[in-house]
């Protein structure tokens, strides 16, 4: 209806707005995302707001907070009705909560913001790339970079090696993420670990850090599945989170036993991503993926053997033409091969040729041209048709995933 929407997190960090149809989200970086429509309404449009129109967007946020506090606070808003409650709500009491609740938000402002992007920028690594589901995790980064890191298309971690954080590390690295979230740390209610191939470590390493995470946090247990016992655990156990998360190469995942998994697992890791890519194997070494399509069959039928759900995330439109059927063939085969359920997700994320990767020159020298805006959309869809799985009426998820549109 034209009225701007401002949300913040409890520390009282601006987190996004929404303003004539154009949706603006921040990062704890302090860079701003905006997304909107084109003028056709059929494309989606992604860019990165730069100052000075950055700093009039958050300030206009921070001024509209600051204008309906001080309203609140003069008394000039007398009636409170939170949304879907029917009940009468006592104005006294729903006064002082919400006049409590916003009051960090009056200590930040855009100045602020630059300095706390700055303090967020010392506790990680970049936060390159997450699963649109996690989001809104909390990120833990147990691992710095990639551990294979010369896929041709791929940027995400070119900027840093591989390394792994001692147990010493992590904790500090844990301490320091609680102290920046603060109260906001319990709105998020899934933790990922990261960066790139996280649970390569070897299982022993790996299962010690897994013990330094849960030190500092409680989890869902991995056998309560009825969602009744899990909302009265959740009731209980407001700091709680429902699980572990990460991403994993297949061609890592032989490396570990289903029973490793098990173990994993009973640690509390829900889900594992795989980035499948492709199913066809031709393109696979064109991209500089490890392994091929049936390593990546048998991981995710090892992985779920143990009871532990998976992410598959396939690309649209990566080969071009050239490889256009093959690849829309053998990556349905792959998915449907893979056995998935309900609990699993199939992402379609639609392919990005990155100015100056390896995937870029690559492609000129065999004549590779990429496809059009309407030639991916009809490969996604193509590819979503053809999908079958085991049980139709407890499927996995099929969503989209837009790497453009990550910000954390």
């Amino acid at each position: 209806d034209g009225v701007p929407v401002d949300y913040f997190d409890r520390e009282g960090r601006l987190v996004g707005t929404f303003v004539d149809g154009h949706h603006y989200r921040r990062g704890f970086d302090n860079r701003l995302l905006e997304k909107f429509r084109s003028d056709d309404g059929r494309q989606r449009v992604r860019r990165d707001v730069l100052d000075p129109r950055k700093r009039e967007i958050i300030d206009s946020a921070y001024t509209r907070a600051h204008e309906l506090w001080n309203s609140i606070e003069r008394g000039d808003v007398t009636e409170f009705r939170p949304q879907g409650l029917g009940a009468r709500v006592d104005p006294d009491r729903a006064r002082a909560e919400v006049l409590d609740r916003t009051a960090p938000i009056l200590r930040f402002g855009y100045d602020r913001l630059v300095e706390d992007g700055e303090r967020f920028r010392g506790i990680y690594a970049p936060v390159s790339i997450l699963p649109p589901d996690q989001y809104l995790a909390l990120v833990v980064q147990m691992t710095v970079g990639c551990s294979w890191n010369k896929c041709t298309f791929c940027d995400f971690y070119r900027d840093r090696p591989f390394s792994i954080k001692s147990p010493d590390e992590l904790r500090e690295h844990i301490g320091q993420l609680e102290g920046f979230y603060g109260e906001s740390t319990w709105l998020r209610k899934s933790i990922f670990l990261l960066d790139g191939n996280a649970l390569v470590i070897p299982q022993a390493k790996l299962l010690e850090r897994l013990n330094v995470v849960h030190e500092f946090f409680e989890f869902v247990p991995p056998d309560m599945l009825d969602p009744v016992e899990q909302s009265r655990w959740r009731r209980e156990h407001p700091h709680g989170f429902d699980g572990l998360y990460s991403f994993l190469d297949a061609f890592s995942t032989v490396k570990k036993s289903v029973e490793e998994w098990r173990e994993l697992r009973a640690r509390h890791v829900r889900r594992v991503y795989i980035g499948l890519e492709t199913g066809d194997d031709e393109l696979l070494r064109f991209v500089n993926k490890p392994g091929d399509a049936a390593t990546m069959v048998d991981a995710t039928r090892t992985i779920k053997a143990a009871g532990i759900s998976v992410g598959v995330i396939a690309m649209v439109g990566v080969g071009g033409g050239a490889f256009a059927a093959q690849h829309v063939r053998n990556t349905v085969q792959a998915i449907n091969a893979m056995e998935l359920g309900e609990g699993d997700i199939v992402y379609l994320s639609d392919f990005v040729n990155h100015p100056g990767l390896p995937y870029e020159a690559l492609a000129s020298e065999r004549g590779v041209s990429d496809l059009d805006w309407p030639e991916v959309v009809a490969q996604r869809e193509e590819i979503k048709r053809a999908l079958r799985f085991a049980d139709p009426k407890r499927p996995p998820k099929v969503a989209l995933y837009d790497i453009r549109e990550m910000i954390y």
